[in-house]
């Protein structure tokens, strides 16, 4: 494990992400403050998005990069990085999206400024595969707020940042191979060791939210992502009714597209997250 001598990393895993990848990394560049590093943990990508990074990094001292020799999953690209990061702040980005103009800095300021917040997210602008923006996605600012909606997940997991030292306390990011759910596991596990979380009430990202992103889900991974849900309520004893919220990706899974959005949008109406939501 590498000991923290920066400010903060900002950790990106990529696979494949050849398409939004510059714009992405562009984005960070841009913004890469001093006594700051990019990690890019490349999990054995094959469609020329390790040429983008080897190449950023031959031009630039504050990237580093660590290639997987085979594919190996999310959640083990984020707990790799989150090891080797050398800095005390992690700040996560996702190989899609870009970040806002000051992002870091509002981060870290607001973190140096709070030692009572362990997690920090924000909000996020939706765009599509053409750019093209969407809904402004918001989220419950206080730690009161976040922890009475956790079974919802009430952060967006690319704009958050956290203090490394704390989320390795609380057991790191776990080895699992799943795209999208890493985060959903871990805050269920920093809530119970006590970990602080807020959310700054302005945009930090331009989400990309495409229409691959809308796709039916399949079964088994709804299951997978119910099953988070009920280990999560069970570890922090919540109330039955958050057990039955959390089975809902299985509900949209099992019926027709035309159904399941039904029930998408009904369920919208009491969903924490969904409620901020505005469109732009």
């Amino acid at each position: 494990m590498s000991q923290s001598t920066l400010t903060a990393t900002i950790l990106m895993a990529v696979y494949n992400d050849y398409a939004f990848l510059k714009e992405a990394v562009d984005s960070i560049i841009k913004q890469l403050l001093p006594n700051t590093e990019l990690l890019i943990i490349d999990d054995s990508s094959s469609d020329g998005s390790e040429k983008i990074i080897r190449s950023l990094a031959s031009k630039n001292s504050q990237v580093r990069v660590i290639r997987n020799t085979t594919n190996r999953g999310l959640g083990r690209c984020l707990a790799l990085g989150t090891e080797e990061a050398k800095g005390r702040y992690i700040i996560r980005m996702d190989s899609d999206d870009i970040c806002l103009p000051e992002r870091f800095a509002k981060q870290i300021d607001f973190l140096d400024k709070n030692p009572d917040i362990d997690i920090l997210g924000g909000w996020a602008v939706e765009i599509d595969e053409h750019g093209k923006t969407g809904k402004l996605r918001k989220m419950p600012p206080s730690h009161q707020e976040i922890k009475a909606s956790i079974w919802a997940c009430p952060l967006i997991h690319p704009t958050v940042a956290f203090r490394r030292d704390k989320v390795l306390s609380a057991g790191n990011y776990q080895h699992q191979p799943s795209r999208r759910q890493e985060d959903y596991e871990l805050w269920f596990r920093c809530l119970k060791h006590g970990l602080k979380f807020a959310n700054l009430e302005e945009p930090l990202i331009y989400y990309r939210f495409t229409s691959k992103s809308q796709r039916k889900q399949r079964l088994g991974h709804a299951v997978y992502q119910a099953k988070i849900g009920w280990d999560g309520c069970r570890l922090l004893n919540l109330p039955w009714w958050q057990y039955l919220a959390v089975t809902t990706p299985i509900l949209r899974a099992i019926f027709p597209p035309k159904i399941s959005h039904f029930i998408y949008r009904a369920l919208s109406l009491f969903d924490p997250r969904k409620k901020r939501s505005i469109n732009l």
